[in-house]
């Protein structure tokens, strides 16, 4: 992985040893599911995940709907990039929703 700063990373990573990651419910570029795909993609990047898996099923939802690849996005949070700029990224890079992309 290019660009790693696993260092920036262990700062935002929740412990999931011992906290659950975010509801699915709560968004992160007006997305559900991406804020905990989030929270996992980071805890598992240094190995603080405990029992969660990132790309399990429930993630899948969310890089479906958006057309994202997984492993792009965990390539990008592997740079230690901030919440904020996570929801930068996936503007950017999400295919627009289906009843939008009716009116293009």
């Amino acid at each position: 992985m290019p660009n790693q700063n696993l260092d920036s990373v262990r700062e935002l990573a929740p412990d999931l040893r011992v906290h659950e990651p975010r509801s699915p419910h709560e968004t992160l570029a007006g997305h559900e599911f991406a804020a905990r795909a989030l929270d996992k993609c980071r805890a598992s990047l240094v190995g603080l995940n405990g029992d969660y898996e990132f790309n399990c099923p429930l993630d899948q939802r969310f890089f479906r709907s958006t057309r994202i690849n997984a492993k792009a996005f965990r390539d990008f949070v592997a740079t230690g990039a901030t919440d904020e700029e996570v929801s930068e990224w996936i503007e950017l890079r999400s295919a627009p929703s289906h009843s939008y992309a009716r009116y293009l």
